[in-house]
């Protein structure tokens, strides 16, 4: 009798996890089936799928990639978030590469619905309540438009668990700060700030509002931040003190969610333009749309007439509800502009949506259990329709196979380029409707796979180095700020900025250019037009030096007042202090330079002179400089050897406090194992 009451006591539960692998392989089963495809959208190519592929490569070397550079002239790749190098996940997938993409995806949606799940159970749902907000999470908005983006689905998969280990930690469960810790770690190393950052916002007011107290998630959280210090330290260096913070949209410089957007509540294609699908045309739909579908709208607002009848839990999370909403569409950002108040720029209303979705699928579920606490069979017919509703866009989005090495014509297109290029860079220019011609005419029927030339890191795949990034996010001191670029006629003027780069060639979509640039080839409607004067990856230079500020140097390299071979502007601090150890091994051939025997003076390195790097000459410490506001440079002697690392402080001491907690957790835990004591035999 036990055995059956055991059983029926967890059908729920299995019956739950039936629903949800048979609910991912009928929306997914193509991506499922078809590993070698994957969603059609920007985004994947410009940035997903290169940072996964370089990460990735990385790590089957052996190598830790705290530096990316190809590039913007060197990126802090570690410290960059979506790269996710200490994650689990990652380390998981390294051996199948890119193959796992799909599959990584999809299981973080199965991670993210069983939470859902679980957290709507203890807070006092019926197993049906829960399991239509699991299914509305397995399929919302984010999930077919997002899914190849692994650091905003990675790290929204653990709130649910981070909300409850919370909850069991403060109603003293065991492993309730277990979980905690662990979820919170996980999001974490996901690498996502801002998912962070309005993840603990809204744990936080749960806590506090619910439960009148957050003084037992102190230790557990203290202990998942010390663990993934490694991971964290060096992004807040990065972004706290050496980066400039520009807006994600022209347009919308707060980056809140257009009031256009809620349209995708009727269809999800109700933003698109001139053929374009929304995910082209406009980039805050394909972020961040709130397509989930009529039905549990309409759940919502017949629930407003039962007001009365909820409880306080369900009152808080409703308060949550249309809080993130307000938050999210810039309402309490125009409040706040309208107070003379101008909110950090790390804010970005619009990434609240992670948080806006969990509050969502939660009080949906809540408020199911208020609107129809006894409903009969007919709640079976609303889910499948509320189902259908998702599934037919997800079923209808096109899939590509663009940029999955090893492609013939990549290499073949790469090839090209690498020919018309000496030892510097490759600046590739794209505009909006350069953008849009990403998906003009649509994918290929056929699915063959297309190099997209002019798309801003796809030079990851075939190791060209670059000059531009997809971020929003600059070094404080590099010349990724395109203001800068067009304000003195750049590409365009006849001056030496572009040889100062070291930009060997140019892609752009002109079929005309001034001297002295020639033209090398067209591919496509894109013309690759060599630049003869580029100084190239690295040159010496001999001769007085000079002072000045980044917008003087910029304007009389631009305008031909002054040519880099002739001109060197040098800061007289250096950019980064001599190392404290002799270098024992060559450093990476990439980063090895020989001087001449005949020249003396001073090697400039077209890369970003950021903190974390180090320089030795035959083997001795040196300073670093910055020359001409932004290139490494260090004094030299013909017949020298210089070599270069990069070794970010942070990193160091982040690892040193990862590996210490972690290791001290591993020492309480089989200390309280060996200290238990044993079963009494009586």
């Amino acid at each position: 009798m036990k055995k059956n009451q055991s059983l029926l006591s967890n059908q729920p539960a299995f019956l739950f996890f039936l629903g949800l692998v048979a609910l991912s392989f009928t929306a997914y089963g193509r991506l499922l089936l078809h590993p070698d495809l994957h969603t059609a959208c920007p985004e994947n190519d410009t940035w997903n799928l290169p940072v996964r592929w370089s990460v990735l490569t990385a790590l089957q070397a052996g190598r830790i990639p705290l530096w990316n550079p190809l590039s913007a002239f060197g990126l802090p790749w570690l410290a960059s978030w979506s790269t996710e190098v200490f994650y689990p996940g990652t380390w998981l997938f390294t051996q199948f590469g890119l193959n796992a993409w799909n599959y990584s995806g999809i299981i973080h949606l199965l991670i993210f619905s069983a939470g859902i799940y679980f957290f709507l159970i203890q807070l006092g749902a019926q197993p049906f309540a829960a399991f239509f907000s699991a299914s509305l999470a397995l399929l919302n908005g984010c999930a077919y438009n997002h899914l190849g983006s692994n650091s905003p689905m990675d790290a929204m998969a653990w709130i649910p668990w981070i909300f409850i280990g919370a909850r069991e930690t403060l109603t003293d469960n065991n492993g309730g700060r277990f979980k905690l810790g662990l979820a919170l770690a996980l999001q974490i190393l996901a690498g996502y700030p801002q998912t962070l950052l309005y993840t603990l916002i809204g744990l936080f007011l749960y806590t506090a509002i619910c439960f009148r107290s957050i003084e037992k998630l102190i230790f557990p959280m203290a202990l998942a931040l010390l663990v993934t210090a490694g991971q964290w330290l060096p992004s807040v260096e990065y972004f706290l003190f050496q980066a400039v913070r520009l807006p994600a949209v022209t347009n919308n410089p707060d980056f809140v969610l257009p009031l256009s957007n809620l349209l995708t509540f009727l269809r999800p294609d109700a933003l698109a333009q001139k053929g374009l699908p929304d995910y082209v045309v406009s980039p805050t739909y394909f972020y961040f749309n709130l397509y989930t579908g009529l039905i549990p709208l309409a759940i919502f607002f017949l629930s407003l007439f039962r007001f009365k009848e909820w409880t306080i839990l369900t009152r808080f999370w409703v308060s949550g509800l249309l809080a993130s909403c307000l938050w999210t569409f810039g309402f309490f950002t125009y409040c706040l502009h309208f107070l003379h108040i101008i909110p950090p720029a790390f804010l970005e209303p619009a990434k609240a949506w992670v948080l806006l979705n969990f509050v969502e699928l939660i009080t949906l579920g809540l408020l199911w259990e208020n609107l129809y606490p006894k409903a009969g069979h007919w709640k079976w017919v609303l889910l499948l329709l509320a189902l259908l509703d998702l599934l037919i866009p997800i079923w209808s989005h096109p899939l590509e196979r663009n940029l999955l090495p090893p492609c013939v014509q990549i290499d073949q297109t790469s090839q090209i380029i690498k020919n018309s290029l000496n030892s510097g860079r490759l600046l590739v220019l794209v505009d909006e409707k350069e953008s849009g011609q990403l998906y003009q005419p649509l994918p290929d029927p056929e699915l063959k796979p297309r190099f997209k030339y002019f798309v801003p890191n796809s030079n990851l795949y075939a190791s060209l180095p670059l000059a531009n990034a997809y971020s929003s996010t600059w070094p404080s001191w590099s010349v990724m700020d395109t203001a800068i670029y067009f304000k003195y006629g750049f590409p365009y003027s006849q001056g030496h900025l572009l040889d100062l780069l070291g930009v060997d060639a140019i892609l752009l979509n002109e079929s005309k250019m001034p001297k002295p640039f020639l033209k090398a080839g067209t591919l496509q409607s894109w013309t690759l037009w060599k630049n003869p004067h580029s100084l190239g990856r690295a040159f010496i230079y001999k001769g007085d030096i000079s002072s000045g500020d980044r917008k003087e140097i910029f304007k009389t390299f631009a305008s031909g007042q002054s040519n880099p071979a002739t001109k060197l502007y040098l800061e007289k601090e250096p950019a980064s202090l001599k190392p404290n150890h002799s270098l024992a091994d060559q450093a990476n051939p990439e980063n090895h330079y020989l001087i001449p025997k005949n020249k003396s003076g001073y090697l400039v390195i077209t890369q970003n002179a950021m903190p974390g790097w180090r320089v030795w000459v035959n083997g001795n410490p040196q300073d670093l400089f910055l020359a001409d506001s932004l290139f490494q440079c260090v004094p030299v002697e013909g017949g020298q050897a210089v070599d270069l690392r990069y070794e970010p402080a942070s990193f160091k001491l982040g690892l040193f406090v990862s590996l210490l907690t972690f290791a001290g957790l591993i020492f309480t835990a089989v200390t309280f194992l060996l200290k238990r004591p044993e079963p009494s035999l009586a």
